[in-house]
This record gives C-alpha cells, structure tokens and sequence, in this order.
C-alpha cells in the first residue's frame, strides 16, 4: 500500500505499557490516533482512512468556501455572460485537453478554428476535427439539462468525439489490450475485466456522498481513467467526466494544463503504481485550490 512510507506508527510507554499510535505531519499540522496496545490486523486500511481523514480536513473548508463564493458571484451574471465564460473556458479546455494527447494544434489555431471557423493549414486533419467535436460536445452538455453520468452516457460522449476520426472504435469498449510506453508496470483492466469494472465505477459513482464534489470529480477522474476502457480517448472522456461533475454540483470547472501535465501524470501513474488513489488526490485538489484562489 502507498500509504506505508506517509504513515508512522509510534510507541508511547506508560506505567510498563506500550501505547501504539498512528502520526503523519505536513510541515505545518500533525495529527495522532490512538491504536491499541498491539498492530491491529487491517492496519493498511487503518492508515489510508487516517491519511484519507488528515487530508480531508486541510482541503473541506477550502473547497466550500469556493464553492459557496463562486455560486454568490455566478448567481448576479446574466445568462448571457455565463454562456460567453464556458465558451471561453470550453477553447482553453479543449486547446489544453487536446494538446496533452499530443494535438498539433496550437492555441491560436484551436482559437481560430472555434471562434471563426478557420480551418488550420497544414495540421493533422484529425486533430482539427476532434478539437471541433470536442468543444461542440463539451457547449451541449453545458447548455443541457442536467442528468447523472451513466455508461450509456459516457459511450455517447466517446461516439460524440470520436466518430468520424476513430471508425471501428468510437462508442465501443476496447478489444484489445493497452498499456503506458512510458511505465509497463501500470496495468489497466484487462478486456474480460472492463465490463465489471465499470459497472463498478457507475454504481460508486451513483452512490458517492457528495459532500466535497470536488473530490468526487478528482476520484472519478483517477478511477475511470485506471480502467482505461477504450482504446484511445480515455484521458480526455475522463478530464469530461471530471469537469460534468463538477459543473453538475455548481462548483468552478478545473483546466488542466498542457504545460502541467508532467506533474498531472506523475501523479497519476504513482497512484497507479501504488494502487492507492492519495497521490493523484493531493496534487488534484492542491492544483484546483490553487486554480480557484480568488473565491478564498
């Protein structure tokens, strides 16, 4: 488990008795939790609901200020000017989310092609047209009425994007295996495995305690890009996912970008490696703090 190494556990000896506490510090909280006078078996998950509690606490207070400060300042705009700010954000989503898959095309171009139609010259035909499926995808559901994600949903989303570039593929679940060139040690699910697995994600998805959507949106990013169920676009069905949910609870959607994604996928492939979702969350909900810092 991820969380050996960030978690220590401590003896305290009182009256000939040893005392066992779990501790883990940041350089400016520390927390404590009494164990018993022995390891108890489970003690992983002892750790990760501790870790998972510690982190917690730094992040809710954070994240409901924002959450309340950008629904005060969005309840006085009109209609019209919330549509022009996801418009705007909806280029630089798509610009950013492209160009982390390895798009070709620039900033100015995916401008140029949104905003007045030009189509960008000599550039990847592919990347052009599923830069345009995307931001058309991501302006429907925004200006659409608000359902939950389901897989059948999430299948129309990767038919939506992916329909005239990915023939064959778009809207299926993979046939064959996948992997990172970078780390053969990352495993996705395998083909037998994916149906379950999403199953899986929808019924956890359904039932999460929305508290802190902001986490949900973070955890449901990590795990359905984990499952990796399609053969390409998993990264940028799941980057949807997290911002739909996000929009879904009124909170600010998040743009990852391009120029962060060697931290973005660090974080990701640690908590792959490790099998323990921490990782990625706390570079997540650090870089979305950060993103919002104006509603603190």
């Amino acid at each position: 488990m991820g969380t050996k190494t960030m978690v220590s556990i401590i003896t305290r000896e009182k009256n000939g008795k040893k005392y066992l506490y779990l501790k883990h510090s940041t350089g400016n909280r520390q927390k404590e939790q009494y164990l018993g006078l022995v390891t108890p078996e489970n003690i992983d998950d002892v750790k990760k609901k501790f870790l998972e509690e510690f982190y917690d606490e730094e992040w809710d207070e954070k994240i409901k200020t924002i959450s309340v400060n950008y629904k005060t300042e969005s309840s006085k705009k009109s209609a019209s000017i919330k549509l022009k700010e996801f418009e705007s954000f909806g280029i630089s989503f798509t610009y950013n989310t492209q160009r982390i898959e390895g798009s070709s095309l620039t900033e100015s171009d995916t401008k140029d092609l949104l905003i007045h139609g030009v189509t960008p010259a000599k550039k990847s035909q592919i990347d052009t047209i599923e830069t345009k499926k995307h931001y058309d995808l991501f302006m429907k559901l925004i200006t659409s009425k608000k359902q939950f994600i389901t897989k059948k949903i999430m299948l129309s989303w990767h038919k939506e994007i992916f329909d005239q570039t990915k023939i064959g593929e778009a809207g299926d679940i993979r046939i064959h295996h996948v992997g990172i060139s970078t780390n053969d040690k990352i495993e996705f699910a395998t083909v037998p495995e994916i149906p379950k697995r999403l199953q899986e994600f929808f019924s956890w998805l359904k039932k999460y305690d929305n508290t802190n959507p902001v986490k949900l949106a973070a955890l449901a990013h990590y795990k359905f890009v984990s499952i990796h169920p399609f053969g390409d676009g998993n990264g940028r069905i799941s980057r949807l996912i997290m911002n739909y949910i996000l929009w879904y609870y009124d909170c600010p959607l998040l743009l990852i970008k391009n120029s962060e994604r060697r931290a973005y996928f660090k974080s990701l492939e640690k908590s792959q490696l490790k099998k323990d979702e921490i990782h990625f969350l706390k570079w997540f909900m650090k870089y979305y703090i950060k993103a919002n810092k104006q509603y603190l």
